[in-house]
């Protein structure tokens, strides 16, 4: 487990277009058409401060020069991948997001349908009660995770996406048909992809 994550150790608004005048304060911003957001597990502000000024990360220094780099933030607590990617996406903390990991345990949903690929066990769905299971939301749920693009054959072998989503591998809602719950349901708050998804 990774014990120290900045929960956002660049976040780069660039604007592919228009140029962005903008400082971490200012209110410059809605010349911005695009955000790139690139969160580095173990990753601190200092250490992008360094390989910038080192010249050991061109790529990211070459973002920062053309976007805004916020330094002042703080990893979720508890810190690791899921919780702190939660955060940056959501604004939620991992108690009001409700994801502490990606592998825990949810008091109402019940177990897929089929054992995932890093061993969750299945089990039965009662429908209208409160079931009880280990939740998994990583690469577990693909339907080949030895697969680059996750087993779905529609896909590049490069490129994965929601059709790579094994449902019988997902967790299940006993109130809502024992339907499988995906990551973007699992979540107690709207995210950032969801007011995007939302707007088009």
């Amino acid at each position: 487990m990774n014990l120290i994550k900045p929960m956002a150790v660049l976040l780069s608004a660039i604007a592919l277009g228009a140029t962005v005048q903008a400082s971490a304060g200012g209110d410059d911003h809605q010349l911005t058409q695009h955000v790139l957001l690139i969160s580095i597990d173990g990753m601190h502000a200092l250490d992008y401060e360094n390989c910038v000024n080192d010249n050991t990360c061109p790529a990211m220094a070459s973002l920062g020069k053309h976007g805004v780099t916020y330094t002042r933030t703080s990893t979720s607590r508890p810190s690791d991948s899921f919780p702190g990617l939660m955060a940056i996406v959501t604004g939620g903390s991992p108690k009001f997001v409700g994801a502490f990991y990606d592998v825990a345990y949810d008091r109402i949903l019940a177990p897929p349908t089929i054992e995932t690929g890093n061993g969750n066990p299945p089990g039965p769905c009662m429908e209208g009660h409160k079931n009880g299971a280990t939740t998994e939301y990583e690469e577990g749920n693909e339907i080949d995770q030895t697969q680059l693009n996750g087993g779905f054959s529609g896909y590049s072998l490069t490129d994965g996406g929601i059709k790579s989503i094994d449902p019988r591998k997902l967790n299940r809602d006993p109130f809502n048909h024992c339907n499988p719950v995906y990551a973007w349901n699992f979540i107690r708050t709207n995210s950032i992809y969801g007011v995007i998804h939302g707007r088009r």
